[in-house]
């Protein structure tokens, strides 16, 4: 029987073989800017660049965690608002006679340089090509004028809530986000228009046992502003990952949200008996 053990690393699409060294940033529409960090990988012979982007003073990965990409100054469109990239997830295949080969995947992503979402995914090839005005224009043909493909978080929820078990729904959240981060996808679908969405996502993703992951997308609703049942949500995750303090934070400000609400009968038990450990050690 045949095995595929994907170990997530990263290479350059182009130079996989080439020395690993820092390419230099790329600088997009208003000063926003892709920079690419030097990372050491586990897997022998395997070198990438993990890709970041900034714009008004906030930096995040433009790829999921431990995934990178190469990318071109000549990738960035005239208007400096598009740029492609070509992250590349490499992986050992096993066969039944345990031996081993390094595979890839490999992917041609439009990134907005405007709020560094990943607006559309295409096959490697796509990145063969050239700008033509602010259209690209592959050499197989294929033509791309940037537009958010990037499906939402709405849609995403009506596949996810067909999913019978909790861990496959959490297993599909996080099969889906391979590539993006939680960051980039939440820049294509801000928060503010998406707040129930991102919410519903993140307790999926806990209550399968992702809550690393969950935390990325209550972080994003939490930056929109406080809300009873996420601080709930937060504080759970939290300490079920064993960073208690922080989860006592969180579960006695949503201890005093229901409290002023006079819905203090309401509290469940857990909450009670986590912050009063946390005043007897105060």
């Amino acid at each position: 029987m045949v095995s595929l053990k994907w170990v997530v690393m990263i290479s350059c699409l182009f130079a996989a073989t080439s020395a690993l060294a820092e390419d230099p940033p790329i600088v997009g529409i208003d000063g926003h800017t892709v920079t690419f960090r030097a990372t050491k990988w586990t897997m022998p012979g395997v070198e990438s660049l993990t890709v970041w982007f900034t714009a008004n003073g906030k930096t995040f990965p433009v790829f999921s965690a431990d995934v990178g990409a190469d990318g071109h100054s000549d990738w960035l469109s005239p208007d400096k608002k598009t740029l492609l990239l070509d992250p590349v997830v490499f992986g050992m295949l096993s066969d039944e006679n345990q031996e081993e080969k390094l595979v890839s995947q490999q992917h041609c992503d439009v990134i907005s340089m405007e709020t560094g979402c990943v607006l559309a995914e295409r096959s490697p090839r796509f990145c063969l090509g050239k700008w033509v005005g602010n259209q690209w224009f592959s050499e197989d043909g294929e033509v791309l004028t940037p537009i958010l493909e990037t499906q939402s978080p709405k849609d995403w929820l009506k596949y996810i809530s067909t999913i019978k078990t909790a861990q496959a729904r959490a297993d599909s959240i996080e099969g889906s986000l391979d590539f993006l981060s939680p960051e980039s996808y939440m820049a294509c679908h801000p928060p503010t228009q998406n707040v129930q969405a991102y919410n519903d996502l993140g307790f999926y993703l806990a209550e399968g046992g992702k809550d690393e992951l969950a935390l990325k997308f209550y972080r994003g609703v939490e930056a929109v502003g406080k809300r009873t049942v996420l601080m709930l949500n937060m504080a759970d995750s939290l300490w079920r990952l064993d960073r208690q303090e922080e989860a006592q934070r969180y579960y006695r400000e949503y201890r005093d949200a229901m409290s002023a609400d006079g819905k203090a009968q309401k509290i469940p038990q857990r909450v009670i008996e986590r912050t009063a450990h946390q005043g007897m050690k105060n």
